[in-house]
């Protein structure tokens, strides 16, 4: 099996990731193809796409949020990411179980006793009426049924793990500073997220796999996790396997790849 060894490893991902040359792509298309950029803070995606595109102007991102082409969400490991509108809908339900999972390892005491389910039709109860909320406004809008629960635990299950929301614009927009106002992703998009796949099927997964690699590849299953915050990937690798192609790191490592994907920098 063929090893890659760093710098050649490096090389391929600095071309995935679209930094060795500004690339050409539309600003919708180039967050498409990064499977979302992180915006913790509300800058970052604008610093990250003009190091990669060729005439970035920062306008052009501001729009796409506004026009709702774009989303800021919590989605991969529980982080908040800017992704597309599509692949928002698409990936949200898959990651459902992952994001609770993480608002109960920080908070899980705080929700002995506490139905979910029931929690979550409540958060939805109050966010009915298409009015945007901060966290702690519609925290204690169902604090009093759950009193045992600090509101912050409570606000965060539901804006984080419960309730998919977006965090709407002039939060993310270019060189504005505003507070985070919530909205769930329906009622934001007009289209509701997809559904979860029946009969053990994970198609959502084995797109992740994909389109991780084509952003990141070649990787190890291990980086896939690390990367998607989801450890249940395994199925969708095998369903996917036949696809790939596999290599060595220098430390024995099985890497995967789409067998077209670029792994040296060509020269002209």
């Amino acid at each position: 099996m063929t090893v890659l060894g760093t710098r050649a490893l490096g090389r391929a991902s600095l071309a995935r990731q679209l930094l060795l040359d500004r690339a050409d792509l539309p600003v919708l298309d180039a967050v498409a193809h990064l499977g979302g950029l992180q915006a913790q803070e509300p800058q970052e995606p604008f610093v990250g796409l003009w190091t990669r595109l060729r005439g970035f102007a920062p306008d052009t991102l501001s729009d796409l949020l506004v026009e709702r082409r774009v989303v800021r969400t919590h989605l991969m490991r529980r982080t908040v990411h800017l992704v597309t509108a599509d692949d928002v809908l698409a990936w949200r339900a898959r990651h459902d179980p992952m994001l609770r999972q993480r608002v109960l390892g920080v908070y899980r005491r705080d929700f002995d006793g506490v139905d979910l389910d029931e929690l979550a039709a409540a958060g939805r109860a109050v966010m009915a009426d298409g009015e945007p909320r901060s966290l702690s406004e519609l925290a204690r809008s169902v604090a009093d049924r759950w009193p045992g629960a600090a509101p912050r635990a409570l606000g965060e299950m539901l804006v984080a793990g419960l309730v998919p929301m977006v965090q709407l614009p002039p939060r993310g927009l270019w060189r504005t500073k505003a507070g985070v106002r919530n909205l769930p992703v329906a009622a934001w998009l007009g289209r509701e997220i997809d559904p979860p796949a029946e009969d053990g099927a994970d198609p959502v997964g084995e797109q992740l796999v994909r389109r991780y690699l084509a952003a990141f590849g070649p990787a190890a299953t291990a980086d896939l996790r690390a990367w998607s915050g989801l450890a249940g990937l395994p199925a969708a690798v095998a369903a996917v396997r036949d696809e790939l192609v596999s290599f060595r790191d220098d430390r024995g490592r099985e890497l995967l790849d789409l067998p077209d994907a670029p792994r040296r920098r060509r020269r002209g």
